[in-house]
């Protein structure tokens, strides 16, 4: 992702009347000579802000440019003392760790260190930093701050769908009579990211004041039993809230601290049993610390995304096995999910819902074929007629259809992917009676499923990759409402019953993003929800976010 490129192309032909001081084609005043002397010592390097993926070299000659432009004149100080654009962009780089984002990674100690500087080759270094920080706050705001080249394409890049012109975003910031609203509003606007934004205040919060007591290991505790532990567990449960504060335990686990634990089980996505086991107690004892690190995690996440998010449109959440339908800021249908399984994990992606099928077939995978199929038939010669599965010579449309029993199962193996498995329309078809098409590369679709008693299930990560739906003619009838052609709930019947399989497209496609946050705060009761990292992509993001800055080796080949 070049950040900075882009941007100081566009700086370059800023007005030369800027800040209202004239530009001069020759500058020979000490300020001016220090900005050259800054400007010629490579000063992404050597100030330390490495803002691109490209390499320094290109940015320091932009840079050097867009000053040059200016007659080498300074962008953020009047008579040698910075202007009041320049206090505005101090305090909100100082302030940029409400936002989880680092305020060391904009050098605001050594801009609190050449704030009152006098000396013109400090002030000319203070000018050139508040720049390069301004660049690199509108970047990570606008599209996040974790380094590319850390990141794993086939899990992140893919959930980026969007590139900001950062030269327009700067030069309109430079010329902005308010800079500090026109920051502020860099960062995502809607309810999913400002309520994290306010979580993460009052995990700080916590943190500050020592967090909760750690709870020690020992037996299962369930409702009726007495165990010395109780004390602490009800601290812990008053100090986030899920047990009123003027409530205390008594002698034995009961009443109002059973259910204090329970919601404190759905909060972390646990069962809600009220037994008090090895789960219950890790999640207890995780740390404010722990907890911040998810929050930051998830709101960079967001980051990636549209920072508005108007209109209807779907949301996945793969790691909380749950998909919202939402009009703007406003939830309007929800239903658990199941999600691929690890190995076969749902990948993350933005794309469009444009059809359904109704009584789909199932063209069954190759590797299912060949890991799931064979097996067996190999178990059971009748399998593929009890489960309603017909085989061809071929994927071609018109492939013929040839009898299961001509096919060596004991030795066919791979060779099973000259064929094509079809399961036909019907109650066991793998797919259930409706399929949700959003075309992807990866082949990612939602559908119904036979299998009901899996959504019954905690942690719900039993596919190869699909999503399946636990209320799929809720679905179909959300996703059609607004069809010009009114096809509701009794049509959609009407069409299963038929057998028929029928394609229902959608007059206007809608937005459907499959997303993967290990934290939600809920639009409705502002409660915060932790979910495990199933797939691990917490500690793969931590990495790129968290690497050590300036010092990436992103930036520069090893010397």
């Amino acid at each position: 992702m070049i950040r900075f490129f882009s941007l100081l192309c566009l700086l370059i032909i800023l007005p030369a009347t800027l800040h209202g001081q004239e530009t001069v084609s020759v500058a020979n005043s000490p300020l001016s000579r220090a900005i050259g002397q800054v400007l010629s010592q490579h000063p992404t390097r050597t100030l330390g802000m490495l803002t691109v993926v490209t390499g320094e070299q290109s940015t320091d000659e932009l840079l050097a440019e867009i000053y040059h432009r200016h007659g080498l004149q300074p962008l953020w100080l009047i008579r040698k003392q910075p202007n009041p654009k320049a206090q505005i962009l101090l305090r909100i780089l100082s302030q940029s760790d409400q936002d989880g984002l680092n305020p060391d990674n904009y050098k605001v100690a050594r801009l609190l260190t050449l704030w009152n500087a006098q000396n013109p080759l400090l002030l000319a270094e203070l000018d050139v930093l508040l720049t390069l920080a301004l660049g690199r706050y509108v970047a990570d705001m606008r599209e996040g701050s974790a380094e590319p080249c850390l990141l794993d394409p086939k899990l992140f890049a893919s959930a980026r769908d969007r590139r900001v012109d950062l030269g327009q975003v700067i030069k309109v910031a430079l010329q902005k009579d308010d800079l500090g609203t026109y920051l502020r509003s860099q960062a995502p606007a809607h309810f999913a990211y400002q309520g994290l934004r306010r979580q993460l205040a009052r995990f700080r919060i916590y943190a500050k004041q020592g967090g909760w007591p750690v709870i020690g290991a020992g037996p299962v505790i369930k409702p009726g039993m007495s165990d010395p532990r109780l004390p602490l567990i009800a601290r812990r449960l008053h100090i986030t809230g899920e047990l009123a504060p003027d409530l205390a335990p008594g002698s034995r686990y009961q009443g109002e601290l059973v259910a204090a634990v329970k919601r404190f089980q759905g909060h972390y996505l646990l069962d809600q049993d009220g037994i008090i086991g090895k789960k219950t107690l890790a999640a207890m004892n995780i740390p404010p610390s722990g907890l911040i690190r998810k929050i930051i995690l998830n709101m960079e996440r967001w980051r990636w995304l549209p920072h508005h998010l108007a209109g209807r449109r779907l949301f996945v959440n793969i790691a909380g096995f749950r998909l919202t339908g939402a009009r703007d800021e406003r939830v309007e249908i929800t239903m658990p999910v199941i999600v691929g399984k690890k190995y076969h994990e749902t990948p993350v992606f933005t794309g469009s819902l444009r059809y359904l099928v109704i009584n789909p077939y199932w063209n069954i995978p190759d590797s299912i074929a060949e890991k799931e199929i064979i097996p067996a038939m190999q178990r059971d010669p009748g399998y593929l007629r009890k489960h309603h599965i017909r085989i061809f010579k071929g994927w071609a449309e018109n492939a013929p259809e040839i009898d299961p029993r001509d096919i060596d199962w004991q030795t066919i193996g791979k060779g099973i992917r000259r064929y094509r498995l079809r399961q036909d329309p019907g109650q066991d078809n793998a797919l259930g009676r409706i399929k949700f098409i959003l075309p992807n590369h990866n082949n990612i679709y939602l559908h119904d499923t036979p299998a009901r008693g899996l959504f019954r299930r905690t942690s719900r990560d039993f596919s190869h990759g699909c999503i399946r739906v636990s209320r799929p003619l809720a679905l179909a009838e959300y996703v059609l409402q607004e069809n010009r052609k009114r096809i509701g709930k009794k049509e959609i019947k009407k069409l299963i019953a038929s057998g028929k399989n029928t394609t229902v497209l959608l007059d206007t496609p809608m937005p459907v993003h499959i997303l993967y946050r290990t934290v939600r705060v809920d639009r409705t009761s502002g409660e915060i929800y932790f979910y495990s990292d199933i797939y691990g992509r917490d500690a793969l993001l931590a990495r790129a976010l968290f690497a050590r800055k300036p010092l990436s080796r992103c930036l520069y080949p090893p010397q």
